[in-house]
């Protein structure tokens, strides 16, 4: 990869869908799994395209989450390709962040054995102050769980990236006194999800994650948190 690469501003497209059961694309003989791998694959001729990947919710396993990194802010998926695939009524839900350490310059879903997404709810239109505050806040909760001594290593997490969505710019939320909320997105990489539930036990988690709750309104509608054994595209 060369430095060019490795400083390329990129948006990541995080599109959440559930599908039919017989839709198994990490089945080999599941017809319906090879045609949506196909449409996956289609991503990649897409000028704008950059990496991408997919894994199946581990809470709920047929909740599947499609990663695609742009080069292009503008740039995106056609959602309709998916609705072969999806149960009658069902809601594909697609959110845009950029994102921090970008995803292929760390290889951050696809290099852990489970990544947590987590999409954070919080008041729309905070003062400047207050914003900065608030990103300064996720810098150190990040840094109080991924420092060398913070939690031991088997509970440590193997990778962290993070950013605001920038599309839409606001969800509706009840909680949110201007009836909209901004939402951060963090996809944080752990060894299992028996190690995040232990890390969420310690001082370390707690102390560090007080700032942010005291800010937040919940987690966003629609998206709340998951885990995730992504599979490269």
């Amino acid at each position: 990869m060369d430095t060019k690469d490795d400083v390329m501003n990129t948006i990541s497209e995080f599109i959440f869908f559930q599908v039919e059961p017989s839709v198994k694309p990490e089945d080999p003989s599941s017809d319906e799994g090879y045609a949506l791998l196909r449409v996956f694959e289609a991503a990649k001729a897409q000028c704008a395209y950059r990496s991408s990947a997919w894994g199946r919710a581990i809470e709920d396993e047929s909740v599947i989450v499609w990663v695609v990194e742009w080069t292009d802010i503008y740039a995106g998926t056609n959602l309709t390709y998916l609705k072969p695939f999806v149960p009658p009524n069902t809601h594909i839900q697609a959110v845009y962040a950029t994102v921090t350490p970008s995803i292929h310059t760390t290889d951050t879903l696809t290099a852990n054995p489970v990544t947590e997404l987590c999409a954070l709810a919080f008041e729309s239109g905070l003062p400047p102050a207050k914003q900065t505050k608030l990103s300064c806040d996720l810098v150190n909760f990040r840094s109080a769980l991924t420092g060398s001594t913070a939690l031991p290593e088997d509970q440590r997490p193997t990778s962290w990236t993070m950013g605001y969505v920038e599309r839409p710019g606001t969800v509706p939320m009840e909680k949110s006194p201007t009836g909209k909320a901004m939402v951060y997105l963090l996809a944080v990489g752990w060894p299992s999800v028996e190690a995040h539930m232990a890390a969420k036990k310690t001082e370390a988690f707690a102390e560090g994650i007080k700032p942010v709750r005291e800010a937040m309104l919940g987690t966003a509608p629609g998206l709340g948190m998951k885990h995730v054994s992504f599979r490269k595209i």
